[in-house]
């Protein structure tokens, strides 16, 4: 994954440690720990009209966070398959809910589809969204480059976490994922980024799906 110039020069990579290719487990990042679960589902009508369901939850404890933070997220997706060409009618969107002790609390996640302009034309998977937590707002936007070459690839490999529009954190997807953080990150954002990076590292993106192969 391309990092922006400003990570690669502040921010050695950590480790997410149990995120691999099962439904289940649990993970640490630094001094970060939780569990998740997660599932998806494709629901086909002739093979034609396609729906892409996910779903998929997380408990993370650690550096500013009381006792836990527990995630409720889903994924939806609608497509028309014609066999020679495909449409999105319902573009991917995927959302998060939050509780601690069991109250929701003012927290928000969400991430969609873009498919216009550039991407489009490039039938690119671009994804971006947004994250809020305890008072810090951070944009999301994928990452299609692969380090130390020209290549592109049409799905996400990563993201980019930008707030301000400059880069302040950044999680890995492709492989075991990996979490940057930009110099001077106080607690409170490096809680939203790591949250979010959670989120991402289990998402189970419709564009990789093996489902309907």
């Amino acid at each position: 994954m391309r990092l922006p110039p400003a990570l690669v020069q502040q921010s050695a990579p950590i480790p997410i440690k149990g995120i691999g290719g099962g439904r289940q487990g649990q993970f640490v990042a630094d001094a970060w720990r939780g569990s998740y679960n997660r599932s998806e589902e494709r629901l086909a009508f002739f093979e034609t009209f396609v729906t892409n369901r996910g779903h998929s939850q997380f408990i993370i404890e650690g550096p500013g966070i009381s006792s836990s933070i527990e995630a409720k997220c889903r994924m939806r997706e609608r497509v028309l398959d014609l066999e020679i060409v495909e449409f999105t009618p319902g573009p991917m969107s995927y959302r998060c809910e939050f509780t601690a002790a069991a109250q929701a609390i003012p927290a928000r996640f969400e991430l969609q589809e873009v498919r216009s302009g550039l991407a489009g034309a490039l039938s690119r998977r671009e994804r971006r969204g947004e994250i809020a937590l305890g008072g810090e707002t951070v944009q999301i936007r994928s990452v299609h480059k692969l380090e130390g070459t020209p290549i592109e690839m049409a799905v996400p490999i990563g993201y980019v976490f930008e707030q301000n529009g400059f880069p302040v954190g950044a999680v890995e997807i492709n492989g075991s994922p990996r979490l940057f953080f930009a110099e001077a990150t106080n607690e409170n954002l490096s809680r939203t980024i790591v949250t979010g990076a959670i989120a991402l590292a289990i998402f189970w993106d419709p564009a990789n799906s093996a489902l309907g192969d």
